[in-house]
């Protein structure tokens, strides 16, 4: 940690040689979860961010931040440290702490160390990204794919993330079929934990799991239907190999898996500068895991699939997308549009309906399943938020949601799983 200093204080000293930009961001948010019990959360994150010029091609930029929870009081951060190069008009270079996603979002979207490629052209874009997640604080990362990823999560004497190396293409040609956008992805992860891991043969269950590793191959498109209705579709195939437990023996199975996705987007500005929104994601499952979502495989191969880091899909209610298929449909309006005051126009109002299913009757990565059932239907969640933004670096935001399980008899959740209620009220300040 020294030796990071130091080298922190040296590029702050530099930086005083050259143009230099700096600026902040407050976030405040604190958050009511109400079940069978109600419990009150809040975080305070601080960051502090700075960018310069080193020569005429080439700038950094770093962001650092402390963050203050209710189970935590101290977090510092460094969040990015990006060296950007650009060796021409159609070629840029990013080294460091690199904010990274895959074309669709919801398979990899995190930070990583690493390197990042960028080819321009007058009909594609070429991105090419390696990068190492176990640098991470474990807070800061979302990737959690395998039993021994979960354990660590929980055990306060682990401070750094899983250490995967995750590399991955994205391309993007532009208007390429009649004026559609058609994508193409591939991605992978390899994980690097050798040791402390169980090995196949009768051996018997320690917690710690296995190895993951898989290869992703990703394709979409998205554009313009008819004017003011767009829309945005991608699939993923996913191969590799899991541990299984098949008969009494622990080995190592194939992964084949995939994921689906269509989504469509309908502006009516006339009507209060109106958005209707519909989602639907379905990825696979796998009925053999019956007792576990993690490496839980019991007969042949596994058609779970897994993405790399998880994405957050409603305010309750968010399994890790493996399993899980879901319909969404979401309206956003700004009630004071036509107003004469220019801070009412700044308010929007967005609902939003969730409806969850299992693809089979495989687990999930939620508890509360019940074994005995085998009801796909999960549950729906309605969520709607108040935002006003009165000034560009001013904004506050109220969200409220509420899950309903599908509980109790030959349902998908046991009794024990209680309607969940929460209230969040956020506050984002910069400088």
């Amino acid at each position: 940690m020294k030796y990071f200093y130091t080298l922190l204080m040296v590029f702050f000293i530099s930086t005083s040689l050259f143009s230099l930009d700096w600026g902040g961001n407050l976030e405040d948010s604190s958050i009511a979860y109400i079940s069978d019990s109600t419990n009150i959360y809040h975080d305070d994150t601080l960051s502090l961010w700075l960018a310069t010029d080193l020569w005429d091609n080439a700038d950094v930029f770093v962001r650092g931040s402390y963050t203050y929870t209710t189970d935590k009081l101290w977090f510092f951060d460094l969040d990015r440290l990006e060296l950007n190069i650009d060796e021409s008009p159609s070629i840029n270079v990013s080294l460091g702490r690199l904010a990274v996603s895959d074309l669709s979002g919801i398979l990899f979207n995190q930070k990583l160390d690493g390197i990042s490629l960028i080819l321009n052209s007058y009909d594609s874009i070429i991105s090419a990204t390696a990068g190492y997640t176990g640098s991470l604080f474990k807070e800061s990362s979302n990737v959690t794919m395998s039993i021994a990823d979960k354990s660590d999560m929980s055990d306060d004497s682990v401070l750094f993330a899983s250490p995967r190396i995750i590399t991955g293409i994205n391309m993007l040609f532009p208007e390429s079929f009649k004026n559609q956008d058609i994508k193409i992805s591939f991605w992978q992860e390899k994980d690097l934990r050798k040791s402390n891991l169980m090995s196949e043969g009768p051996s018997a269950p320690t917690g710690l799991g296995g190895n993951i590793d898989i290869l992703y191959f990703g394709i979409g498109s998205s554009g313009k239907i008819i004017p003011s209705l767009f829309y945005d579709t991608f699939s993923y195939l996913g191969m590799g190999k899991t541990l299984s437990y098949i008969s009494s023996s622990y080995t190592y199975k194939n992964i084949l898996s995939y994921l689906g996705y269509a989504g469509l987007r309908y502006y009516i500005p006339e009507a209060l500068n109106s958005q209707i929104s519909f989602k639907f994601l379905y990825t696979s499952g796998d009925s053999d895991h019956n007792s576990s979502f993690l490496e839980g495989n019991t007969s042949g191969q596994s058609t779970l699939f897994i993405p790399i880091s998880k994405t957050s899909v409603a305010l309750i209610f968010s399994p890790s997308l493996g399993n899980i298929f879901f319909t969404q449909l979401g309206y956003s309006f700004k009630p004071f549009f036509k107003s004469q005051s220019s801070l009412l126009k700044k308010i929007q109002l967005e609902l939003m309906d969730i409806n969850f299913f299992r693809s089979t009757t495989g687990q999930i990565s939620e508890s509360g399943i019940n074994p005995a059932s085998n009801s796909l239907y999960l549950g729906t969640e309605i969520d709607g938020t108040v935002n006003f933004r009165p000034y560009s670096d001013l904004g506050v935001s109220f969200s409220t949601g509420i899950f309903i399980p599908s509980s109790g008899g030959v349902n998908a959740f046991q009794n024990s799983k209680d309607i969940e209620l929460l209230l969040r009220l956020g506050l984002s300040f910069s400088f």
